[in-house]
């Protein structure tokens, strides 16, 4: 008789604990939103003549050997109760598939609401550690990637675009 009375209690508790990690599940958000910025002074006067592209494509990024090349990541993570510490990883490589350039970001929420932010990622060419000298850009094409790595999982690519450095 006992058995039967805890029962039906014990399983409207293991329904409404399912129910509430359910709940919570779709209601946790983890958005990462990246942009990317190529900035070369003597490239400015040139970009700002260039008419706009009507492709749906991705735009290639061109920059000046002199150039600054950065990626901002912005996050928003909401409706916890736990997220995982996230690495963001910012890296350059060239058409052979050499690093030419890394920078990583670690994103860790302690607020299980929710938190947000942004970072930006200055990619300096030769620098793929700290140290590491930064050069000029060589002249050439490159592949921009930006992953993103939850903690204990493998890298999933975000965002990426085709680089040009080109002599102004």
């Amino acid at each position: 008789m006992i058995v039967k009375r805890l029962g039906l209690p014990i399983a409207l508790l293991i329904v409404a604990i399912l129910s509430i990690e359910v709940t919570l599940t779709v209601l946790r958000q983890r958005h990462i939103d990246v942009t990317f910025t190529a900035h070369s002074a003597a490239l400015a006067q040139a970009e700002a003549q260039a008419a706009p592209e009507s492709s749906t494509d991705d735009p290639v990024l061109i920059l000046a050997p002199d150039g600054d090349l950065t990626v901002t990541v912005a996050w928003s993570y909401q409706i916890g109760p736990r997220f995982p510490t996230t690495v963001v990883r910012a890296r350059v490589r060239t058409e052979q598939g050499e690093t030419v350039a890394e920078e990583s970001l670690s994103i860790t929420c302690n607020n299980p609401l929710g938190c947000s932010g942004s970072q930006a990622l200055p990619l300096r060419y030769g620098v793929r550690a700290q140290g590491d000298q930064e050069t000029d850009w060589a002249l050439g094409r490159y592949i921009v990637e930006v992953t993103r790595t939850y903690s204990g999982q493998e890298p999933v690519a975000i965002s990426s675009r085709r680089l040009t450095v080109i002599n102004p």
